[in-house]
């Protein structure tokens, strides 16, 4: 298991009310929101809780520091847990950084391929009325990460920090956008070069070799590529950091305009692009921001890509265009309105009143104009943000997530490819069913309710919801036994009538009887089961002959 404190930047975004809104939120989904329990409050009702915590965190007015901590307790896919046994660990991790008679709102999630409880808890205390910042949070958390591990039985993660700053940077960019980001790029295919680099000239031609120029900028000094994506240089290697760069090479040497010119002409002439390839043999790749390729992953996505490309260039046209009208719009109304005021005013200049009566009528056109002037200001702001969430600018995994919603095979594969799960049938914890005979990678387009960045596609079958890996059906621990008959007639209409079922014996029995009771024509492939069933179907069988013998013998 991963547990990790999200760390709050500004201390204008510390609002614990916006942050139980949003993990309290079920985002249009069946079972995005499990148990939310509340801790240490007078009531475990969640809106008069949320009062009192707050009303708890305005009585500390010395705390300059965020008043709020936001723990995130994630499991590995597949392993789910009881209530009891989450309320335990989340209990355990409050005790472990000092918080455990502090007030706290825990909710469990489990809209994604890991089940994961969020924990907003109020750093301070509600007797007296003291800020607690736990101290080596991460060390306390790392060791009670692995006890309990040990003690449930769940996937021993490394939580060891080996990466440096820069390398965990790459990892959650690459990881979260799925694209190749100049950081990591950098390292990977021109640092050896960039070091053995013994002058600034030399250091200049291996950067132009690789489409980079390196320029100063404030104290230090940024790596910049062909496409204008900049990275500070200290962030590839510390040692390529500007005083450690000065110390090696001497003082900064710009690059000469030679070296510019030639850097320049091979951007924009083919011709010169071609000879200067065949001057130097072994002219190295320059860096795009493609999507990232595993060594598994086969997949071509230069078409979907480029498709991604330009519809995004397409919303940011849209969205400026639309913006501009939006800003005329508003000049106008605001103009009419100034036109409208200064009408007025020139009447009541003429209308034969006292100088009380005619400073009141101006106060009048005052108010009202202040009034209208708010009105379009305020539809104007409304209007421009659902303009910005309509056409906002989307990261290519959650592109092909959307699209993957919207029926595309292609970006499904895609998500699904660059997939790290197990395909292997006996690593696979948790409750599915799977298909025999049927292609397991085929998927349905209708009550899709959402998709992750790994291609776990959520469907809505009846009361409950449904994970589609791609190869097998997730069903939820807790899942009632008539909302089983719609989990079959999904993975019947998906698989066929020839079903693998795994997970607890009680699930699988439970699917069985639910088979049976609700005359569902399926067979399984394990012979236990298909045994089971048969005896049940003879069961059933054998109790209508005999209802059957008595309703006559009765007639």
């Amino acid at each position: 298991m991963i547990a990790k404190i999200i760390p709050i930047k500004s201390i204008r975004k510390s609002n614990f009310s916006a942050l139980v809104k949003y993990l309290t939120d079920p985002q249009s989904k069946t079972e995005r929101i499990g148990m939310v329990s509340v801790t240490n409050c007078y009531t475990d009702e969640l809106i008069p809780a949320l009062l009192e915590i707050q009303n708890t965190q305005e009585m500390n007015k010395r705390a300059k520091s965020d008043k709020t901590c936001h723990l995130v307790l994630s499991f590995p896919e597949g392993e789910r847990l009881s209530n009891a046994q989450l309320n335990e660990i989340e209990k355990r991790f409050c005790e472990a950084l000092g918080f455990h008679e502090h007030q706290r709102i825990s909710v469990v999630h489990d809209d994604t391929d890991n089940l994961h409880i969020h924990i907003a808890i109020n750093k301070i205390h509600p007797r007296k009325l003291t800020i607690h910042n736990p101290y080596y949070d991460y060390k306390k958390v790392a060791t009670l990460c692995e006890q309990i591990e040990q003690e449930y039985g769940l996937t021993k993660v490394n939580h060891e920090t080996k990466l440096d700053k820069s390398s965990r940077i790459i990892q959650d960019i690459e990881a979260n956008a799925g694209i190749e980001s100049l950081l990591g790029w950098t390292r990977r295919e021109c640092l050896d070069d960039i070091k053995q680099a013994d002058t600034w000239k030399g250091l200049h031609q291996v950067l132009q070799n690789h489409g980079i120029e390196i320029k100063e900028r404030g104290n230090g000094l940024v790596f910049v590529s062909s496409n204008g994506i900049a990275v500070k240089a200290s962030s590839v290697d510390r040692s390529l950091s500007k005083p450690n760069l000065i110390k090696r090479l001497g003082a900064y040497e710009p690059a000469t305009d030679s070296l510019q010119t030639e850097h320049t002409q091979t951007q924009t002439d083919p011709q010169n692009k071609v000879q200067n390839a065949k001057t130097s043999r072994s002219k190295a790749k320059q860096y795009q921001p493609w999507p990232l390729q595993n060594i598994q992953n086969t997949i071509d996505t230069s078409r979907l890509y480029k498709r991604y490309q330009q519809q995004q260039t397409n919303a940011a046209s849209f969205r400026k265009e639309q913006w501009l009208k939006l800003r005329e719009q508003r000049d106008l109304l605001i103009e009419r309105a100034k036109q409208e005021a200064k009408r007025k005013r020139s009447i009541i200049k003429h209308v034969q009143a006292g100088p009380l009566g005619k400073k009141a009528l101006y106060a009048t056109v005052s108010l009202q104009f202040k009034t209208t002037l708010d009105s379009i200001k305020r539809e104007y702001r409304e209007t421009y943000a659902q303009l910005k969430a309509g056409t906002r600018r989307m990261s290519w995994l959650d592109w092909l997530a959307l699209e993957a919603q919207n029926d595309n095979a292609e970006a499904l594969a895609v998500l699904r490819a660059r997939s790290k799960r197990d395909a292997g049938s006996d690593a696979i914890l948790g409750d599915h069913v799977a298909g025999i005979e049927y292609n397991n990678n085929q998927s349905r387009t209708d009550n899709i309710e959402s998709v992750t960045k790994d291609g776990t596609v959520f469907y809505k079958a009846g009361t409950t919801a449904v994970r589609d890996d791609g190869k097998r059906l997730f069903v939820a621990s807790n899942v009632l036994n008539d909302s089983l008959v719609d989990v079959l007639q999904f993975a019947i209409s998906k698989y066929g009538n020839h079903l693998s079922v795994a997970g607890s014996d009680n699930f699988r029995k439970s699917v069985v009887l639910a088979a049976v009771q609700n005359r569902i024509r399926v067979t399984f492939d394990d012979p236990e089961l298909e045994r089971h069933r048969s005896q049940l179907s003879r069961q059933v069988v054998f109790q209508k002959r005999s209802k059957t013998s008595t309703y006559r013998r009765s007639l």
